[in-house]
């Protein structure tokens, strides 16, 4: 996905399935974009599989998810 949304102020949820067989990725959430200061990193794993990332509460506003295993693999996420 290229887009995401959480509410504000509340901790919250992300199920992600790695469909890539034996390729590493995860998410990791930067504030403002993908390039920005990291406020959260989700553990890195391995393909066929799917992580649960428990995400602490965010303030409002605009982030950017990304890949840190392939910084190309950016995304947008809105809290609000």
């Amino acid at each position: 996905k290229q887009t995401l949304e959480a509410p504000a102020n509340q901790p919250f949820a992300i199920q992600f399935t790695n469909n890539d067989a034996g390729i590493p990725h995860n998410v990791s959430i930067h504030q403002g974009s993908p390039t920005g200061p990291e406020v959260f990193h989700g553990t890195i794993f391995t393909g066929v599989a799917t992580q649960t990332y428990q995400v602490p509460a965010l303030p409002a506003g605009t982030y950017g998810f990304v890949c840190s295993v392939h910084p190309n693999m950016t995304g947008t996420l809105t809290v609000k």
